[in-house]
């Protein structure tokens, strides 16, 4: 709205009536536009390199009877590729082996669903032999699936194989990009859609162009300043003609009246009109909108992006504006949406308190607790992690940790309730299979606090197959000992 005023502010100080030079309006309002144009111009810079990055990624191809190494861009449609671990996807896939026997792999759909537990998808039983590029050249199949859509779940399509066999496929098989692989050596598909042609980038839409609350508010104020500048304006052209009958010596009028011969009433209110418009749009300060867009700019170059007090030490990441149209915006809470996701916390479970046999355990304070505390006036001590403190692990009681809980009354429903906590669940374990190196993938926080507290007290949760779990479950003897032995469930 204020470049469209001074657009015509500079249209009109063009004509031969307005009292100040063009250059006073077209250069400030050419300036305005381009610190606009170059800001805009150095984030989709940007965005460009970034884009650039992607679609560079390195990608092994199945060409000439081997897997080469090529670019993302090059992928083309029915090419074989080759992902490997923590590698994202860059088509749409038709999953054809992997490095699991049973033909399985685990993907995390996070840039798809906001989900950070892990999928599991398998290929097809005819397929999972298909692993080297010799099997691969010598595999011939037609697939025939449905046209490109922006449907994330649903897939339907057919594999037919030279023997005429003809096989159903389903989302099962089909690996979506923007998923990445995890816990997988490796996987083979075939290409089934690339470029703005896949799932992902269907559902993508055009980024809006975003206007912080502080530019609508000038909005606002420039319709408000403008009602008041027409109003000077008009009551100046109705009193000019009565001023211009005065005809005073300083004014020339008898020489040349110009555009504003006092005979012509009309004529003369509106050029006065215009000519007051023009000498009052400094109502509306130009000068406002460069001092916005440069602090913008610098807020995010200099503030944002080098901020300490934003960095994140687990992850090694720093904060990053993409754009800086809503710096002001940030923190700034207009509205509160909450469920029990954790969308607005932390979303950090912790293992604290547990009952056994109807006995209680744990000698942590809860927040309930505390919230008590606090409303009738008491004190408590402050919570001071100890030695076996892990993330998802905050729990103490002499009569449990270090195997005490063998010396229980009821130590065998104990041993169930730990078995259970290391067995059932989806958790998928990573890294090497070592109690301090290894890491879960859990579907939520909740999983990975009961396999943390199982292997704290000695059911160690470590390896996953397609049809059973291995724990190594250390069992303290009354000699003060302990027997660790492998079971798989």
């Amino acid at each position: 709205m204020a470049n469209f005023y001074f657009l015509i502010i500079a249209i009109l100080s063009l004509f031969e009536f307005s009292p100040v030079h063009p250059v006073t309006n077209v250069g400030p309002l050419v300036m305005v536009i381009g610190i606009s144009m170059l800001k805009e111009a150095v984030e989709d810079t940007k965005r460009h390199k970034k884009d650039n990055e992607v679609n560079s990624t390195p990608i092994l191809v199945l060409r000439d009877g081997s897997f080469v190494e090529t670019e993302w861009a090059d992928v083309q449609v029915g090419e074989i590729i080759k992902v490997l671990d923590k590698s994202f996807f860059p088509a749409d896939l038709l999953m054809i082996s992997s490095s699991d026997p049973d033909g399985v792999c685990y993907v995390e759909t996070m840039n798809l669903d906001g989900e950070t537990n892990l999928k599991i998808k398998k290929c097809l039983d005819n397929t999972v032999s298909f692993t080297t590029p010799h099997s691969l050249n010598d595999m011939q199949a037609t697939l025939e699936c449905e046209m490109p859509n922006n449907h994330l779940y649903t897939f339907t399509g057919n594999l037919s194989f030279q023997d005429n066999m003809v096989h159903s496929l389903s989302p099962m098989q089909v690996l979506l990009r923007g998923c990445q692989l995890k816990n997988t050596e490796w996987i083979i598909g075939s290409v089934i859609f690339t470029g703005h042609e896949t799932k992902v980038m269907m559902n993508s839409k055009a980024t809006p162009s975003k206007r912080s609350a502080i530019e609508h508010q000038l909005d606002k104020l420039i319709v408000i300043l403008f009602c008041m500048q027409c109003i000077v304006c008009i009551v100046g052209a109705v009193g000019s003609p009565e001023f211009l009958d005065m005809k005073q010596w300083y004014l020339a009028l008898d020489e040349n009246p110009g555009f504003f011969d006092p005979n012509e009433k009309a004529v003369t209110g509106m050029v006065n009109f215009v000519t007051l418009f023009i000498l009052f749009s400094t109502f509306i300060p130009i000068s406002l909108y460069v001092s916005m867009e440069m602090i913008k700019f610098l807020s995010v170059v200099y503030f944002i992006n080098k901020d300490r007090s934003i960095y994140d030490d687990k992850s090694d990441t720093a904060a990053l504006a993409r754009t800086s149209n809503l710096n002001e915006e940030l923190g700034q809470v207009q509205y509160v949406f909450s469920d029990k996701t954790g969308t607005l916390t932390q979303n950090l479970m912790e293992f604290f308190k547990m009952s056994v046999g109807g006995v209680p355990y744990g000698e942590g304070i809860t927040e309930i607790q505390r919230a008590i505390a606090k409303r009738e006036g008491k004190a408590l001590p402050d919570d001071v992690k100890d030695e076996n403190y892990e993330t998802g692990f905050n729990f103490k009681d002499k009569r449990i940790m270090g195997g005490n809980w063998i010396k229980e009354e009821h130590s065998e429903e104990l041993l169930q309730f730990f078995r259970l906590l290391a067995v059932c669940h989806t958790v998928i374990p990573e890294g090497d299979p070592e109690p301090d190196k290894i890491h879960y993938q859990a579907a939520s926080p909740d999983e990975a606090a009961l396999v943390v507290a199982a292997k704290k007290f000695g059911f160690f949760f470590h390896t996953r197959t397609t049809n059973s779990i291995i724990v190594t479950e250390t069992i303290p003897n009354a000699d003060g000992t302990s027997t660790s032995q492998d079971k798989e469930y």
